[in-house]
């Protein structure tokens, strides 16, 4: 890999939601239809609702729920192995239900082709941060190959956060999609989560 990756969950300690919506776009809509979402709708979330995720600084655009506020989140500069986001930012219900995004730009290009080699440095990065072994799996999301990973716990985390994180890469671009709940807000978020990865499309 051109870079170490020990940056995964490095935001988990300092999200900050500052705004309401980058563009404005992402406070309309009303709390009460996410929990109408959350509870009759398990397998297939909404795809061609919601607002559009459209940010220039990534190279894809995906749909998440209305309720969602877009907005900042700090890292911390001792846990980010000299690795520095070229973009980041967050959007969710609050600082501990947000997905997390992240890019960081490689000397390298990453094709699928060497997705295997990335998977093998990433299992060791992911298996850190949860504590025990786990094994991702290499996918296509949205035209782009990518990393993905189950649901793990953060270790010591008194807020008892899960992530579900993505890795995308292209070009010599790479993403990191960290979506991280907390359980009273688990169903909401994974439901978003799975919306905003079934509309995913490269730009």
């Amino acid at each position: 890999m051109p870079r170490s990756l020990l940056t995964i969950l490095l935001a988990a300690v300092g999200l900050a939601l500052t705004s309401c919506g980058g563009s404005g776009k992402a406070a309309d809509g009303a709390s009460a239809s996410g929990a109408r979402a959350s509870k009759t709708t398990t397998t297939r979330p909404p795809s061609a609702t919601g607002t559009m995720f459209a940010d220039s600084r990534f190279g894809f655009n995906f749909r998440y729920p209305k309720e969602w506020r877009t907005g900042d989140f700090k890292y911390d500069a001792d846990l980010t192995a000299g690795a520095r986001p070229a973009a980041s930012m967050a959007v969710g219900l609050d600082p501990d239900n947000s997905v997390l995004l992240t890019r960081y730009n490689l000397s390298t290009p990453v094709t699928a082709q060497d997705l295997p080699a990335q998977l093998v440095e990433l299992n060791g990065v992911i298996t850190q941060f949860a504590g025990r072994p786990y094994v991702g799996e290499t996918a296509e999301i949205g035209g782009l190959p990518a990393v993905r990973y189950q649901p793990f716990a953060l270790q010591d985390d008194a807020a008892k956060r899960s992530s579900r994180v993505v890795f995308l890469f292209d070009g010599t671009a790479e993403y990191e999609l960290n979506c991280q709940s907390t359980p009273a807000a688990r169903n909401r978020m994974d439901l978003g989560c799975a919306q905003m990865l079934a509309t995913l499309r490269r730009k």
